[in-house]
């Protein structure tokens, strides 16, 4: 399994947006609220970044703070978007939380990609990460959020149906809220 410290090394313009210390993310009202417990490469991502955009492209959406309520109001508004288009059958039979094996959503593009885990089992350290591109493509990798993102960078993992960023080197600014 792919570290933080895997992320950090194919993107380094990551580093100068790390916390010294672990954010203070409520993963406890997190877990109550959703009813999962989130994979281990993610909750190191959260504890260390805030909201950052990835060659102005890609974002993983990340909790804030004292604002965790915030985070869940847009996680529920794009499950149910993507439960409306399931019902027009437009994702593929994918099934979204709080359905077994539903998807969950942990990042967007500005050109309407969206990034998932799927929840296939007990242990979300090995739920894959499904893509769905704003054409309509829809595909899977197995290794997770933190070895999607690397795969994306160093050009291991196609970038199907997703235009080439992030690619080499990404530029990493933060989000504005």
């Amino acid at each position: 399994m792919l570290t933080l410290g895997d992320l950090e090394r194919v993107a380094p313009a990551l580093l100068p947006h790390r916390s010294a210390t672990v954010r203070p993310v409520d993963w406890h009202l997190l877990r109550t609220h959703l009813g999962i417990t989130f994979p281990a490469d993610y909750r190191a991502y959260v504890d260390h970044y805030p909201a950052l955009s990835y060659d102005d492209f890609m974002m993983i959406v990340v909790p804030e703070p004292g604002d965790e309520s915030g985070y869940l109001r847009g996680a529920f508004e794009t499950l149910e978007m993507m439960d409306r288009l399931a019902e027009r059958g437009m994702t593929e039979d994918y099934t979204f939380h709080p359905h077994e094996g539903g998807l969950f959503p942990w990042g967007e593009s500005n050109e309407g990609d969206l990034f998932f885990w799927r929840r296939n089992g007990p242990d979300p350290d090995r739920w894959p990460a499904v893509v769905h591109t704003s054409n309509g493509d829809w595909w899977e990798h197995e290794g997770g959020l933190v070895s999607l993102m690397v795969g994306l960078v160093d050009g291991s993992v196609e970038h199907l149906g997703l235009p080439p960023e992030p690619g080499p080197n990404p530029t990493i600014e933060l989000m504005m809220r």
